[in-house]
């Protein structure tokens, strides 16, 4: 009789000891698909991926004006080839993850957007190109405020939390869940 209770216990240890990792990675993965679901549309209606994208297409309409001046001042032909660089970058990512990447990305075509913006400031650009720069930039910061008042944010930093706050943290390290990345304000 004893010989059975001791296998019985033996397997029952072994059933706690898998079954822990996997509740701990699925109560993860809920949590996570529920702040992915948001951004692809939010609370609200609102896809961060879309304002991604017209954020993307305002800086590919900065380059296009920029492009017109830079023979005369080739001062903005790094400032270009940034914004060129950081659009293409973003376009082409596909991080589906937890977007820490994207989040890294969006922050860095914004800024490279902006050198570029200042830059124009000091070129004479023409009576019909000058007030595009403005308009443009201030496109960019529209769909990034846009973007970091998305509920999305707020489903991130839950994750984040949580598994920050997790007692099975080591775990989870061990399994691959890293935090999501948010979008503005704090990571």
């Amino acid at each position: 009789m004893k010989k059975k209770n001791v296998i019985g216990a033996i397997v029952m240890a072994g059933l706690l000891v898998v079954s822990v990792p996997l509740g701990v990675n699925r109560s993860f993965d809920r949590l996570r698909e529920d702040a992915m679901d948001s951004y692809y549309y939010d609370g609200t209606g609102y896809a961060i991926y879309q304002g991604i994208d017209m954020r993307e297409d305002a800086a590919n309409n900065l380059l296009t004006v920029a492009r017109r001046y830079v023979e005369k001042n080739p001062g903005l032909d790094p400032y270009i080839g940034d914004l060129e660089y950081r659009v293409k970058y973003l376009e082409n990512l596909y991080d589906f993850q937890g977007f820490e990447q994207e989040v890294e990305a969006n922050r860095l075509l914004g800024e490279a957007a902006q050198a570029l913006y200042e830059q124009l400031e000091t070129v004479e650009l023409s009576e019909k190109d000058e007030k595009y720069p403005r308009q443009l930039i201030a496109e960019i910061e529209s769909e990034q405020d846009k973007i970091e008042r998305s509920s999305y944010n707020d489903s991130a930093r839950e994750f984040n939390e949580k598994l920050a706050q997790s007692p099975t943290k080591p775990l989870t390290k061990l399994m691959g869940i890293s935090p999501m990345g948010v979008f503005g304000g704090e990571k």
